[in-house]
């Protein structure tokens, strides 16, 4: 019994930890590959969301994101008894994938998830259409995901990448 409350706390701990901070420093063409990203992201909408099972599987499926805020944390709805619930329990690394066809074009972001079951930040992060989830929002949980890292290409854009490597572009988001 001590154990179980003991793990508690540490895991009561872990998931209060400070958030960290958009980087302020972004040179100019970094901050030109951040407009871009963000315009790559409203129109491809749908994210698809990677997570890591237990069993070493990575897992992915497709969701409906809100768009960044101002310091590029991505909020998502979910169920909270979804396997992606669980497997962030255990690991929260987690990434995001937009991919614009038409361009063609992605934005890749690698980070942090953070389950968040706040009443105040569910009463806030809502959307019309979500009622059809989450009657009552029973079970409407928030996944706040702080990416650290981003990668991009847009050919549309003009940005395709390293011609020889094929490497993105890459912009660290926080320190």
């Amino acid at each position: 019994m001590r154990h179980l409350a003991l793990l508690l706390f540490l895991l009561t701990i872990a998931c209060t930890q400070s958030h960290r901070e958009l980087r302020s420093d972004f040179s100019p063409r970094e901050r030109e590959i951040l407009s871009r990203s963000r315009a790559l992201i409203g129109r491809a909408y749908f994210t698809t969301v990677v997570t890591r099972g237990r069993d070493g599987i990575m897992r992915a499926r497709v969701m409906e994101p809100f768009a960044p805020d101002s310091a590029w944390v991505i909020w998502l709805a979910t169920n909270d008894r979804s396997r992606k619930v669980a497997e962030l329990r255990h690991n929260p690394q987690m990434t995001l994938h937009y991919f614009d066809r038409s361009s063609p074009g992605y934005v890749s972001l690698y980070g942090k998830a953070f389950l968040v079951n706040d009443s105040t930040a569910k009463a806030r992060i809502w959307r019309p259409g979500l009622e059809k989830f989450y009657p009552g929002r029973r079970h409407y949980l928030l996944i706040r995901f702080e990416p650290e890292r981003l990668e991009m290409i847009d050919v549309g854009a003009g940005l395709p990448g390293d011609s020889t490597t094929w490497s993105p572009y890459i912009v660290r988001l926080r320190r």
